[in-house]
């Protein structure tokens, strides 16, 4: 079932932004530049570019292992991706699950080259890797974000905004 909009409280008179879900759909899968932000120990924001796709509704993104992010989120998996857009923002919150299905990082590897054609993951015995790691040395995590609200902000009419919720 399609989540329905729901209009933020805004300034009287401000409309829902025109998008339907397919759109906010689309917008995700095509978009090049996202922002992952995650809360630091101490309660900090930590935000952060990262390269990402969308796969079966979910964001999926690649990190480091032992990066502040995959730090971040082996303590705590509520973070939100910001889709920044000319007419219209995106803010997806919910929570990131760490990828360990082989077949599942297949995907997302396939995915990448479409999007950014200069970048080749590959997957060797379930892990996921960059191509100029030949030696094997460094697998990478792969985090799938299963959005729980997303949100839009378009940027005319006193940026109208729309909520949907799962």
């Amino acid at each position: 079932m399609e989540p329905i909009p729901e209009q933020l409280s805004s300034p009287p008179g401000t409309p829902l932004t025109a998008l339907t879900w397919a759109d906010v759909q689309t917008r995700v899968a095509e978009a090049e530049d996202f922002l992952l932000a995650t809360t630091d120990p101490d309660g900090r924001p930590h935000v952060v570019p990262v390269l990402g796709v969308s796969l079966e509704g979910t964001f999926c993104f690649v990190t480091f292992r032992r990066s502040r992010k995959t730090r971040n989120l082996e303590r705590n998996l509520g973070c939100a991706v910001t889709v920044p857009g000319r007419e219209v923002d995106l803010v997806l919150e919910g929570t990131a699950q760490l990828v360990r299905d082989a077949d599942r990082l297949q995907k997302v590897a396939d995915l990448y080259p479409a999007k950014y054609p200069w970048w080749h993951p590959f997957v060797s015995d379930g892990e996921f890797y960059d191509p100029a790691d030949t030696a094997l040395n460094d697998p990478r995590h792969v985090y799938a974000v299963e959005p729980a609200q997303v949100f839009a902000f378009g940027k005319e009419h006193g940026f109208s905004a729309s909520r949907w919720r799962f």
